[in-house]
C-alpha cells in the first residue's frame, strides 16, 4: 500500500467520507490554509512546507492526544502551543474551559494567534517557559523545523522574555491547573529543576513530551519533582506523551 492511499484511508476513517477526500485534496494541492474537520468550530490554518503538516497530523489523524482526561476542567495550559492545535482541540472538547497558550517562536506564535482567534477564553503569551524571570534566546538546534524550536538561557543573546508556571498563576489568578500540557523541547530539564514546590501542588493532570532523545537526563528533574511532590499519582503512556495524574487532587 502506497503512504498516498494509507493517508487517504486513516483520513477516511477518522472523518468520515465527505471531510476525509476533502483534506486528502486539500493536502495534495498544498491548499493549507483553511482545513475544516468534523466537530472542529473554525478553520485551521497551516503553513507551506513546514513541520505543520505533520503536527496536524500527529494531533488530529494519528489521534496523539485520545487521553481519557480529567472531568470539566476549568484551567488548561498549553506550554510549547506551537501553532495552538492542542488549545483548539481542548476548546472544541471543553468549551468552558480557560486556556493559557504559551509559545516563544514568533512564527508559531502568529500562526497559534490565527487558529484559535475565534475561541473565547483563549490567553496566548509569545514567551518561553522556564523556572524563573530571566532572557532566552531560540533557535533550531536540533535542526528539526517550526515544531522543535528550542530556547536556552543568555543575557547576551536572548531576544524573548521567559515566564515561570509560578508567574502565569499569578497573573491569571489560578487556583488550581486542571491540565498541564507540555511539550518545551527540552526545556523541562530546567523547568522542573527548581522553583516548582509553589505550582506543582497545584497541578491535576500532566501530559509532557519528554525529549532524553534529543538530550541525556532530560526527563530525569521531572520525575524528581514529581515522586517529591505527588504522595499519589497514576501514570501511563499516550503515543509520546507521558501522563501524570496527581490523585492527591483527583
Amino acid at each position: 500500500m502506497t503512504k498516498s492511499i494509507k493517508t487517504l484511508f486513516r483520513l477516511l476513517q477518522n472523518f468520515g467520507v465527505e471531510y476525509g477526500i476533502s483534506l486528502f485534496i486539500n493536502f495534495k494541492l498544498n491548499r493549507l490554509d483553511n482545513l475544516r474537520l468534523p466537530n472542529i468550530n473554525s478553520s485551521i490554518s497551516l503553513r507551506k512546507g513546514t513541520s505543520d503538516s505533520d503536527a496536524f497530523y500527529q494531533v488530529f489523524v494519528l489521534n496523539e492526544y485520545k487521553i481519557d482526561f480529567i472531568e470539566r476542567p476549568k484551567v488548561i495550559i498549553d506550554g510549547g502551543a506551537n501553532i495552538g492545535l492542542f488549545t483548539v482541540l481542548m476548546k472544541n472538547k471543553f468549551p468552558e474551559a480557560k486556556v493559557i497558550s504559551v509559545e516563544p517562536d514568533k512564527d508559531n506564535f502568529a500562526m497559534l494567534q490565527k487558529n484559535v482567534a475565534n475561541y473565547n477564553n483563549v490567553y496566548c503569551e509569545n514567551l518561553g517557559l522556564w523556572n524563573r524571570k530571566t532572557k532566552l534566546k531560540i533557535y533550531d538546534k536540533f535542526e528539526m523545523g517550526k515544531w522543535a524550536m528550542v530556547v536556552e538561557e543568555s543575557e547576551a543573546e536572548g531576544n524573548i522574555e521567559a515566564i515561570s508556571i509560578d508567574e502565569l498563576v499569578c497573573k491569571y489568578a489560578i487556583n488550581t491547573i486542571d491540565i498541564l500540557k507540555l511539550d518545551i523541547e527540552t526545556s523541562e530539564k530546567i523547568l522542573f529543576l527548581d522553583n516548582y514546590e509553589g505550582w506543582l501542588p497545584k497541578v491535576k493532570m500532566i501530559i509532557i513530551e519528554l525529549h532524553d532523545c534529543l538530550e541525556e537526563d532530560c526527563s530525569k528533574p521531572f520525575f524528581v519533582a514529581i515522586n517529591k511532590t505527588f504522595s499519589k499519582y497514576t501514570y501511563s503512556i499516550s503515543g509520546e506523551n507521558t501522563v501524570i495524574i496527581n490523585n492527591d487532587l483527583v
